[in-house]
């Protein structure tokens, strides 16, 4: 009975330290680099620490999440960076961001032409649109597509593996093995 209790309690407390893990996902938007930082269990990190470190460990910024759990911030270098998110009690979560995927940064040069790239030159009038709208369809748009893609990677991290059972179980098996193994020390 008392083994029951223990193995009972040891998968209750194992199963609320899953869900309160917390994750960061991090992408760019326009030239910024957009922060989602939620727990496992998808509500989001609300009012936490976040701070973004240069590839030499240098601190670049610090501020803290909204209440949706997003922080958003201009990098200002294009190296890698290290994303890292306090949510309190010891819940820590980090990712880093390839200096590929960084926006460049731009910075002109008094005199001289600084983007080289071929651009459409297109006004909202050819559109039939005035500006405004143009700007509230793309957004919708682009806040539908990003909202697929964050519940597929919800799900995904939601979903429970079968390595993930396997793993649980051989820690039950584990902890009765060290169980067993003191109480026929105790009996000898």
């Amino acid at each position: 009975m008392k083994i029951t209790k223990f193995v009972l309690i040891t998968v209750t407390m194992a199963s609320s330290l899953v869900a309160h893990g917390v994750n960061i996902f991090t992408f760019v938007e326009g030239d910024s680099i957009l922060c989602q930082c939620y727990y496992n269990d998808g509500s989001p990190v609300r009012n936490q620490t976040i701070e973004a470190f240069r590839s030499s460990g240098v601190k670049l910024l610090e501020g803290q999440t909204d209440d949706a759990g997003y922080f958003k911030f201009a990098a200002g270098v294009k190296e890698d960076l290290k994303v890292v998110l306090h949510a309190g009690m010891g819940h820590k979560a980090e990712t880093v961001i390839k200096a590929s995927s960084v926006p460049e940064v731009m910075t002109p040069t008094p005199g001289r032409r600084n983007d080289s790239r071929k651009t459409v030159q297109t006004s909202p009038e050819t559109i039939g649109l005035d500006e405004e709208q143009l700007r509230r369809i793309v957004k919708e748009v682009m806040e539908e597509e990003i909202n697929s893609i964050r519940g597929l990677i919800l799900r995904q991290q939601r979903s429970v593996s079968l390595t993930t059972i396997i793993g649980g179980i051989g820690y039950i098996f584990g902890i009765f093995g060290i169980l067993l193994y003191f109480k026929r020390r105790k009996q000898n």
